[in-house]
């Protein structure tokens, strides 16, 4: 098999495993970290794996499929007090897009300044998480704050800086430690040419 077929199927191979690892962290305890009032979730996990080891343009496709298996346990199986401002795309589906792309680039940025990919791959994990936490929670700020706060009876603005400064971290540190831990294990075992 030549190379280059090898490393196409090797990416499709890698990409439908994230794909069904992201189906299964979503609809499952798997994905999530249990905290009061919501969950903390490590759903988006798998997009900023891929986008370390494939790049930000697989990554965000991965980050698409993310968005919209959020769209759709929004709409069939709202569990939270946010579900219903996951209907909309640009709450669910936006932000998981920018993951892969922001994790991607910000990994190969780092790789050409930094040098560790170890370090690169830490900060880049907390990026992409980052970006997932910021983007659903700003869209959900700028969008449904009146809404919200009718909703609570209280001030939503404190509650979503509270979810982004509390959920936010733990996701972030999660991300860090297990999306490393995966990209190393992996660009050992099958992408041995490339460095990490």
């Amino acid at each position: 098999m030549s190379s280059k077929k090898k490393t196409s199927t090797r990416k499709l191979t890698v990409t439908g495993m994230m794909i069904a690892i992201t189906m299964i962290l979503a609809y499952t305890p798997l994905g999530i970290i249990p905290l009061q009032p919501v969950s903390a979730t490590i759903t988006h996990i798998p997009t900023i794996i891929i986008a370390l080891l494939e790049g930000p343009i697989v990554g965000a496709i991965i980050g698409a499929a993310f968005g919209i298996v959020s769209l759709i346990k929004a709409l069939t199986q709202p569990a939270g007090i946010l579900d219903p401002y996951f209907i909309n795309p640009l709450v669910s589906i936006l932000p998981r897009v920018l993951i892969g792309i922001v994790a991607g680039y910000s990994y190969k940025g780092f790789l050409n300044v930094i040098k560790n990919g170890t370090l690169c791959a830490v900060l880049a994990s907390a990026l992409g998480s980052l970006t997932n936490t910021l983007g659903a929670m700003g869209m959900i700020y700028v969008l449904y704050l009146s809404d919200m706060t009718q909703k609570l009876g209280t001030a939503a603005g404190p509650v979503i800086w509270g979810i982004i400064t509390t959920y936010g971290i733990v996701e972030m540190l999660a991300a860090a430690v297990i999306c490393t831990t995966v990209v190393l294990a992996l660009k050992k075992a099958v992408y041995r040419s490339t460095t990490a």
